[in-house]
């Protein structure tokens, strides 16, 4: 496993500039499905995953000195626009003129941000002296009659990794597989999710995992949780940290899928102070944990808080405008 002397010297999230609350939905449909939602950030038409990637690598550079020295980049999303076109090129292209440099991308499932932060942190602990750029990025969509839909949002974290952790130092890390029977998507060629609607219990069997697997954390002060109002309901007891403060942006920036726990994460980096810990966990198909020790050094910028209470609120229209659902010339999807 990784040394801990590696950790964190920045992060930055980045949301796109549009709101929708869920009152539009319970306007519009009679009701919001997102039970918990209070509003949601979305991609305007000419956002996406890529560029909310880019905001966030942007951002999280700017907080450092020679920012232009890293050596990988590790993208985690399950919205890029290309199925074969690598959307880490051109976020590297965005960056740097250099092209030397590793670039993975990791999908699948919404534990893929937290999977890049991690994957960044074992090479530059294979490469000592090294340092690597880890973004969760995300803009998940789904057809705009499936009661899903409602909770979908968007979002990007970045953070710089290397042997300087002046923000937070990693301890350890784990995860668990479980197969979920149709729930949350998308098969080869699709643009948008799909989900059975099954009604069974994915998260208490996937945290009773965890905890076996990964053990009862002592003395966290933070869990930052990749996952909606009602998993933030019982991953607090189910992992055995009750006391610790939670961190679930979920009911303020909606479902930002492999994004989410991610921007947790930035939430409780904001918060902590020197020598605290927090425990970061993305769920889905299964679940992705991280736990870290916050250093002196917090990054200078907005907080997830502040950046979740701006941006300009629309109207439910405007919202099927921007996602492109009513656009027969891209099949009403987004």
């Amino acid at each position: 496993m990784a040394q801990t002397s590696i950790g964190l010297m920045a992060y930055a999230p980045a949301l796109p500039r549009l709101r929708l609350s869920a009152t539009a939905y319970r306007e519009a449909w009679g009701g919001c499905q997102a039970r918990g939602l209070k509003r949601k950030a979305f991609c305007a038409y000419d956002e996406d995953a890529v560029t909310l990637a880019i905001a966030a690598a942007r951002a999280v550079l700017d907080r450092v000195p020679d920012s232009d020295r890293f050596d990988a980049i590790f993208l985690g999303a399950t919205s890029l626009p290309y199925e074969e076109k690598p959307s880490g090129a051109t976020i590297l292209s965005a960056l740097t003129e250099r092209r030397d440099l590793r670039v993975v991308e990791i999908g699948g499932s919404t534990q893929a941000g937290l999977q890049a932060l991690i994957a960044a942190w074992e090479f530059c602990a294979a490469a000592p002296g090294r340092r690597a750029l880890a973004i969760a990025a995300d803009a998940p969509a789904a057809p705009v009659d499936a009661p899903y839909e409602h909770a979908l949002g968007a979002g990007a974290a970045a953070f710089l990794v290397g042997a300087d952790g002046a923000v937070a130092t990693f301890e350890r890390s784990g995860a668990v597989s479980r197969e979920t029977f149709g729930r949350r998507m998308r098969r080869q060629g699709a643009a948008t999710l799909q989900d059975l609607e099954l009604r069974t219990d994915d998260v208490g069997p996937v945290l009773r995992d965890l905890r076996a697997s990964f053990g009862a954390p002592t003395a966290v002060d933070f869990l930052a949780l990749g996952g909606d109002a009602a998993a933030a309901r019982r991953a607090p007891q189910a992992l055995g940290v009750g006391d610790a403060a939670l961190c679930a942006p979920w009911s303020e920036l909606g479902d930002g899928g492999a994004a989410l726990a991610g921007l947790a994460l930035c939430d409780a980096l904001d918060r902590a102070k020197a020598g605290e810990a927090i425990l970061a966990v993305a769920l889905g198909g299964g679940a992705t944990v991280l736990s870290l020790k916050a250093a002196e050094g917090a990054a200078a910028g907005l907080t997830l808080t502040e950046s979740a209470a701006g941006g300009r609120e629309v109207g439910y229209l405007d919202y099927l405008r921007h996602k492109r659902m009513l656009s027969s010339r891209f099949g009403g999807t987004a």
